[in-house]
């Protein structure tokens, strides 16, 4: 009996609580896929936040990953060559002012091609679409007639004029989202005596915050990056942004790397803060979007 009870313990069927996890040959290559990737996006990275610790010297003899001597020379450059203090605050002006009144214009354009009815919406709304086909360096040179004709030249608001009627892209965004709206809410505020301008801003807009913040912070990181912009419509130094800054450290015959890199990363500053203020917000807005 006792021998009995003894085999039938040992051949109990394992808890389900303590089953180990058999992994496929699918998720052993996504896993693969995934560790490939970050290493490819991390590892440059880590390597210029090294290097920009480094001197010249260093840099060039490439001896090792590491640097023999740890120095802050070459931040101290980024902040005394050039006035980037001021080029950070042309930025952020550049890129606030044009991202959010690009994307609130496109919001405006999007109620009207969604919820307005006028004759030839179909046709505004066809010729907004064929729009996002037109490259972007073909707008340069009428872009810069105009500027130069309204005497804006080497001023922020020649990169913030272009963008304030909005986009293409965010104006079909926009109302893609607004069609789900439900059209009673529209009804009902005519109803009630609303105008379009109260409906807009009372009904509409509060309901499509969480898309136009996604657009938001990806304008802003989009003009802040922008390198082609500045260079054109930008002359003197006290006007440039900070990723037209670092083009000055690029000599003719040498280029001071360290320094180049250590001012890269403190140009990413600005974009990683507003990410991670704003984290919450666009996993919101994208959620929204999705379900939608």
């Amino acid at each position: 009996m006792t021998s009995k009870l003894i085999q039938s313990a040992t051949h109990m069927p394992p808890d389900s609580n303590q089953t180990v996890r058999k992994f496929s040959l699918g998720d052993i290559t996504a896993n693969t896929i995934l560790v490939v990737l970050f290493v490819v996006i991390v590892v440059p990275f880590i390597w210029s936040a090294i290097a920009s610790f480094q001197t010249p010297l260093d840099f060039v003899s490439g001896k090792g990953f590491l640097p023999s001597e740890w120095t802050l020379t070459n931040y101290e450059k980024v902040f005394t060559d050039i006035p980037m203090t001021r080029m950070i605050f042309n930025g952020l002006f550049i890129a606030g002012t044009a991202s959010i009144g690009g994307v609130f214009a496109s919001a405006i354009a999007a109620f009207c091609l969604a919820k307005v009815s006028f004759k030839g919406r179909a046709l505004y709304l066809s010729i907004v679409i064929l729009t996002m086909m037109i490259p972007p360096a073909v707008l340069l040179i009428p872009f810069y007639t105009i500027m130069y004709a309204l005497s804006l030249i080497d001023t922020p608001w020649a990169l913030i004029l272009p963008h304030l009627t909005g986009s293409a892209f965010a104006i079909f965004f926009l109302r893609q989202h607004m069609l789900t709206i439900p059209h009673e809410l529209h009804d009902a505020a005519i109803m009630d005596g609303c105008s379009i301008a109260s409906i807009f801003f009372r009904i509409y807009l509060p309901l499509v915050k969480g898309p136009m913040s996604v657009l938001i912070i990806i304008n802003f990181m989009l003009h802040w990056n922008d390198l082609l912009g500045p260079l054109i419509y930008l002359n003197s130094v006290e006007q440039m942004t900070p990723t037209a800054g670092l083009s000055f450290f690029r000599g003719q015959f040498a280029t001071e790397y360290p320094v180049l890199l250590a001012g890269s990363l403190v140009c990413i500053v600005p974009t990683t803060i507003v990410f991670l203020l704003f984290n919450r917000q666009i996993r919101h807005g994208l959620l929204i979007t999705g379900l939608k």
